[in-house]
């Protein structure tokens, strides 16, 4: 069987739809070769959000300390037994078929982003309003689009090899914008692709990180985008192409002594 691993970041307080997370995760159809995990990762060492979850053994929870989200989901990387990753937010809600279409993209091309849908606190739905053409995605494009200050995608649908993302160093360590960082990285190296079905419902509520006056305060966002512009234009600048190893299988992770 192979493995798409979903990677999760949370912190207590945060975990209250997780169960719907969950069940939306439970409820996905994968192709016969294939199963997912699920890795969850609390930011913070309080195990108040894994107490939320059931006792599944494709679930596996962590913690650590206080970091933001860019640590933490790497941190959940590094228990990831998967060919595929798959970004997951504790709030939203996979569509039905999601995983499966990730799965046949990324047979196809290293790495894929898809439409997901604004779930407003009332249960109304909007879906996204700037979604490109499915398909292949120009080279430039997402790059392009983030130096203007705008982005066609939600980077949160972000799934890619495996491989890649710990090539490309994880999740950048941001306050913020921290797949948009991946996702600009992997665009830098690698061809992709939009899927414009649907994947996931975005969760729209006041609790939110990108919900806070002081996430976009504008020296604190400009300083992000910033530094993974400068990353992104570094990679691109280097000439480096990514490449799958033939018939590669992932290693497990290495035992660690207590």
């Amino acid at each position: 069987m192979r493995t798409i691993s979903i990677i999760t970041a949370v912190h207590e307080g945060g975990h209250h739809f997780i169960g719907d997370t969950y069940e939306s995760l439970r409820e996905q159809k994968l192709p016969d070769d294939w199963q997912w995990e699920w890795c969850v990762q609390e930011d913070g060492t309080s195990g108040i959000p894994a107490q939320s979850l059931p006792d599944d053994p494709r679930i596996t929870c962590g913690t650590g300390l206080r970091a933001r989200i860019a640590v933490t989901r790497t941190h959940a990387l590094a228990r990831a037994r998967g060919d595929l990753v798959r970004t997951l937010d504790a709030d939203d809600v996979l569509l039905p078929g999601a995983l499966e279409r990730d799965i046949e993209t990324l047979e196809r091309v290293p790495w894929c982003v898809s439409a997901c849908i604004d779930l407003h606190e009332d249960g109304s739905t909007t879906p996204g309003p700037c979604d490109p053409p499915g398909g292949a995605l120009e080279p430039t494009r997402l790059y392009r689009e983030v130096l203007e200050r705008r982005l066609s995608v939600q980077a949160t649908t972000f799934a890619a090899h495996r491989r890649l993302v710990l090539a490309l160093g994880g999740w950048q360590a941001l306050s913020g914008a921290e797949t948009v960082a991946l996702l600009l990285a992997a665009e830098a190296v690698a061809p992709g692709e939009f899927i414009a079905e649907p994947s996931v419902l975005y969760r729209k509520h006041p609790d939110q990180t990108t919900a806070s006056q002081h996430y976009w305060e504008a020296p604190e966002a400009a300083s992000r985008i910033d530094a993974l512009v400068q990353r992104a234009s570094a990679l691109r600048e280097s000439g480096w192409r990514w490449r799958q190893a033939p018939g590669h299988r992932p290693a497990p992770p290495v035992e660690r002594s207590e």
